[in-house]
């Protein structure tokens, strides 16, 4: 019975080694549904952001019905970069992918902690190239 559970030591560590190996940050740009890359744009031919955000993460460009009774105007997702409201998402049609580092979505409640209030529908935050 002893001689049984060398191999499965053995094996244990295999398998935390390969959970833990690769390239740092790779996997949690990957697995993060909230993050787009540039290398994701570039993946599925994405001749605009726009055009990337759609095919990869289509649901952040939905609009929200009307957020109350006396205003019946539909909520947009807002765009921002560099730390500048830049608009709704008209502007990520003139972007090209190569020209972007990466984008985040955040939702309504990180949204406000981040960038203030008046954001019901979220924030797509633009990083471009050369910022980290």
């Amino acid at each position: 019975m002893r001689t049984g559970i060398l191999p499965m030591l053995a094996g244990l560590a295999l398998f935390t080694a390969a959970c833990v190996s690769g390239t740092p940050g790779a996997e949690t740009a990957r697995g993060n549904r909230n993050v787009i890359t540039r290398q994701q744009m570039i993946d599925v031919n994405a001749t605009s952001v726009y055009d990337a955000v759609q095919k990869l993460q289509g649901s952040w460009l939905t609009t929200r019905g009307p957020t109350s009774i006396t205003d019946e105007t539909p909520t947009m997702v807002s765009v921002y970069m560099t730390g500048s409201d830049m608009g709704g998402v008209e502007f990520l049609r003139r972007l090209r992918p190569d020209d972007v580092n990466e984008i985040r979505y955040y939702e309504s409640g990180e949204a406000s902690a981040r960038f203030g209030l008046g954001h019901q529908r979220g924030v797509i935050e633009v990083i471009p190239r050369g910022v980290q």
